[in-house]
């Protein structure tokens, strides 16, 4: 399908100015449940600072846009570790499936487990106390993804997740949808996408007394540009429930044939700022990428201010 200049810029602005509105919606108040939601288990993704919302053909679309997968040259399986601060670690296992070129399907299991966790109780003078006993608390999130061909210029995607979370002797669980799309200007070298992540409702209490959890839903929007051949920038704006406003950018270079680098910041860096030495490089991140035939090794690390780094390693293969 042909489309003039005019619409395409028009889709263009229209597809960024939607999902800038929604995430301008005043929803700070009060927190989430369900944080681990917001946990990216990808290397390449965290290096470029979570900026892969208007990126296409990316197995990351997993994590951010849905519509993203349907470019992927072959299909992929792959599998991430995670190590982050105070104690805790996950992963994911993946797999993405190209069907054709108007059908993508991706599959993903992902894991965290936050460590032993010191348990503590109120004395009469409202101070908090060690019980010398510990606790601990993980979740798994299993999810189906399908991404369609709708024009030359349009793809969509949808997401399905579930997710189980465990605290000591109490869990719960949710389900959710992700919904994306993913515009391919005159441009090339231009991407644009948006998303909205993480709607959806709770199956389940921690308590069958107590109030739900609300869900971290997250309205994003972000674009792509790729300078040459080895250069490629990446730009987010994203908005969650409880949560301000926050940029994201990430470069990505590859100065030899089958080796990237790459680096990002995100603006929520004030979160890390705790003091001391580290807290100055809160929000930057790097990472590097090596392909070898089919086969891809990235790794990635972010800093987190005072409260530490979080690494992450992914092996990934490319599928005949």
């Amino acid at each position: 399908m042909k489309f003039s200049r005019s619409k395409h810029l028009l889709l263009t602005a229209l597809t960024l100015s939607i999902c800038f509105l929604l995430a301008a919606v005043n929803e700070n108040a009060g927190t989430t449940g369900f944080a681990s939601l917001k946990t990216v288990h990808s290397a390449r993704a965290l290096a470029m600072g979570q900026s892969l919302t208007g990126e296409a053909g990316s197995p990351d679309g997993l994590h951010f846009n849905p519509a993203s997968i349907l470019k992927m040259q072959a299909n992929e399986v792959g599998s991430t570790y995670t190590n982050s601060f105070v104690g805790s670690q996950g992963g994911q296992v993946q797999f993405l499936w190209p069907k054709n070129r108007f059908t993508a399907w991706g599959f993903s299991l992902k894991y965290m487990n936050m460590g032993s966790i010191e348990r503590t109780e109120m004395d009469q003078n409202g101070n908090l106390v060690s019980t010398g006993e510990t606790f601990g608390a993980n979740n798994i999130v299993a999810s189906a993804s399908l991404a369609k061909y709708i024009s030359d210029m349009v793809d969509l995607g949808g997401s399905v997740k579930v997710i189980y979370d465990q605290i000591d002797d109490k869990n719960a669980a949710a389900a959710m949808l992700d919904l994306g799309i993913m515009h391919h200007p005159e441009n090339e070298k231009l991407k644009v996408g948006a998303s909205v992540r993480n709607l959806g409702f709770q199956l389940n209490k921690y308590s069958q007394t107590g109030e739900a959890e609300k869900l971290p839903l997250t309205f994003a929007a972000g674009i792509s540009f790729r300078f040459n051949p080895k250069t490629m920038g990446n730009l987010d704006i994203g908005k969650a429930t409880g949560e301000n406003i926050v940029a994201k950018v990430g470069f990505e270079y590859e100065p030899y044939p089958n080796l990237d680098l790459r680096a990002g910041f995100r603006t929520n860096a004030a979160d890390g700022y705790t003091g001391g030495f580290t807290s100055i490089f809160s929000g930057f991140s790097l990472g590097a990428g090596w392909k070898w035939k089919n086969y891809r090794i990235d790794y990635g690390v972010a800093s987190y201010g005072g409260l530490g780094l979080q690494n992450q390693l992914s092996l990934s293969l490319a599928l005949p």
